[in-house]
């Protein structure tokens, strides 16, 4: 089974960024990382779905996650 399209919009020192990638890295996955702090347009974008520049934010497929915990990864891992 191949894994589901996953994309992060993150920023550097994030401390919730970082535990996201160790998470994603222990399971294998390969992702896309957009940073915030670089990327205006992905900034406005967060901000337009979750209300603040929250990092990070994750789509695993269409699932959008935000500052994610591993059981809500596993949950949409297996739900993609």
């Amino acid at each position: 089974m191949s894994q589901p399209k996953i994309t992060m919009y993150t920023r550097p020192g994030c401390s919730d960024s970082a535990r996201t990638t160790d998470d994603l890295q222990e399971r294998g996955l390969t992702w896309t990382e957009i940073n915030i702090d670089e990327d205006k347009e992905a900034n406005d974008k967060v901000v337009g779905w979750v209300g603040r520049a929250a990092t990070p934010t994750l789509f695993i497929g269409d699932t959008m996650l935000v500052e994610p915990f591993a059981p809500e990864l596993d949950a949409a891992l297996a739900a993609a």
